[in-house]
């Protein structure tokens, strides 16, 4: 039995990148399908497993730096007017956890064309540079596919476009390794298989590694900033309810393992907002029903995420389930009282009460009396655990000190890092 927290790396990382590519029909698979045309060429290039898994990783989650839905779209319809942009922000968020940092460099240079590598004196002698190559290929045959007809009715129309990037986006030794591994059709039929997400699990291109709490909370903050820093009113939203959750947990009697669980559990309780896009959730006012029926989608893809990875289990319930209530009123499993245990509980009144003491886009942010008497009335109403919403006002001060430092050391991070908060 596991004394500490410990999470399967791969399994984590292939969700989030699936997770990613549903915010709109058009991206579905668009980062799984990279990885594999990045893998094939790697494999073409007879490149060893420590720089496939490199080149892999950063395919995987190549635009983790479009930070919105609406980015991401741009980006894949080729109307991201400065692709740099997101490149390099997504390599500052790699660089931001130890089993990331190895492929930033590659996720800064994915859009850059080789003529600019060799005008800073760079060459694919470089394994960046040819990691980076390798993945602008990929990603650039990805985005040309168009989804409502048939691949190998396609194959002769992108081979050609990608024949057109030699010399110029490409080195043409890339493209000559495109040219060995695309002449096949079971190449184009893999690319566009359904299960292709499991195909590549099994191929283990990604060692399947278990990290423990710590190593595992470096990735689950790049995954947090990736969500949270969309918005200045959401930048250090997940970090401040991580924070309330585990001083709950400590007033409850959560000790080791399961005070890492609910702190992981906060900070990526809201994961899920990857599909909502930034209309919405910067709206200075409040949503109409349509508007909330998107929002209210959020739960269900933070467990959809982390309900797939080996070691997050329990972490799973205790994200996911912030928006369910006692009386099975909340969403969006409709869970009650009965369903509901301590962990789920607690981060439920930590993601209120961290709310509360937010500003947003259609209201000032809340005192102390406002965020007791919001709990409280929740409380009386069946909606939220009373012991624990007490036991939150018993201990008010100490906890929201807590949490005002954890968001004030958050956002000197984000500063130091990116230079300002949307």
């Amino acid at each position: 039995m596991w004394r500490n927290v410990t999470v399967n790396l791969s399994d984590l990382l292939f969700s989030v990148s699936e997770v990613m590519d549903l915010c709109d029909a058009s991206l579905v698979d668009h980062q799984i399908r990279t990885a594999y045309l990045a893998s094939e060429l790697a494999r073409a290039a007879g490149l060893d497993y420590a720089l496939t898994e490199r080149i892999f990783v950063a395919a995987l989650l190549h635009d983790i730096g479009a930070l919105s839905p609406e980015e991401k779209i741009g980006a894949h319809i080729f109307e991201d007017v400065r692709p740099e942009q997101h490149c390099l922000c997504g390599g500052k968020l790699f660089r931001g956890a130890f089993w990331l940092q190895p492929s930033a460099r590659i996720v800064d240079w994915h859009h850059t064309p080789m003529k600019a590598h060799q005008a800073a004196g760079r060459s694919l002698a470089d394994p960046d540079v040819l990691g980076a190559q390798i993945v602008y290929l990929a990603d650039h045959l990805e985005r040309a596919i168009q989804r409502g007809a048939f691949i190998l009715h396609q194959s002769g129309a992108l081979r050609a476009q990608i024949h057109a990037l030699a010399g110029k986006g490409l080195h043409p030794d890339v493209v000559r390794l495109f040219d060995q591994v695309s002449s096949a059709e079971d190449f184009w039929l893999e690319l566009v298989a359904k299960d292709l997400s499991q195909q590549l699990r099994q191929r283990n291109i990604l060692r399947s590694l278990y990290l423990d709490y710590e190593a595992a909370r470096s990735i689950a903050s790049v995954f947090k900033d990736m969500t949270d820093f969309r918005s200045r009113f959401t930048a250090t939203h997940s970090a401040g309810v991580a924070a309330c959750a585990r001083a709950i947990g400590e007033l409850l009697g959560f000790t080791g393992k399961d005070l890492q669980q609910i702190d992981l559990a906060g900070l990526m309780h809201d994961i899920g907002k990857l599909v909502v896009p930034n209309a919405i959730l910067d709206k200075p006012a409040h949503l109409t029903p349509e508007e909330y029926a998107i929002v209210r989608q959020h739960p269900y893809y933070t467990y959809r995420i982390l309900s797939g990875v080996r070691g997050f289990e329990q972490i799973a319930q205790w994200a996911a389930f912030h928006h369910e209530r006692l009386d099975g009123s909340g969403y969006c499993k409709q869970l009650n009282l009965d369903d509901l245990d301590l962990g789920c509980k607690a981060v439920a009144v930590a993601d209120v009460a961290t709310a509360i003491v937010e500003p947003r886009p259609y209201r000032a942010s809340g005192g102390k009396a406002d965020v007791l008497q919001a709990l409280r009335r929740m409380a009386d109403g069946s909606l939220l655990e009373p012991l624990i919403v007490e036991a939150l006002a018993d201990n008010y001060d100490s906890i929201m000190e807590c949490v005002t430092s954890t968001q004030a050391a958050d956002q000197a991070r984000y500063l130091e890092r990116f230079g300002t908060i949307a």
